[in-house]
């Protein structure tokens, strides 16, 4: 499978766009009590800025799955780690 035939094979999803939507949301609410989620659930074992970044990461990811492009970007690694397997089918 070339790069070629994975741009192609892009597809939008209505679906993917309100997942992606809420999973925005859940990172922006991660970002904005991170201190009190900090507190709670870390115990002391890690920084703040520790929990803002994987906040802003799963935003991040957020977007990446409103405009369904989480599986193009799985699919390229996939098949850059399992090429032959991939072309044979």
């Amino acid at each position: 499978m070339t790069y070629a035939k994975i741009i192609f094979m892009y597809q939008f999803s209505w679906m993917w766009f309100f997942i992606g939507l809420a999973v925005v949301a859940g990172g922006i609410l991660f970002v904005r009590f991170y201190k009190q989620i900090a507190d709670n659930f870390g115990s002391g074992a890690a920084s703040y800025e520790r929990y803002k970044l994987v906040g802003l990461i799963i935003a991040i990811f957020g977007i990446l799955m409103m405009f369904n492009l989480h599986n193009l970007i799985f699919k390229f690694i996939a098949n850059l780690i399992f090429g032959g397997v991939m072309n044979k089918g």
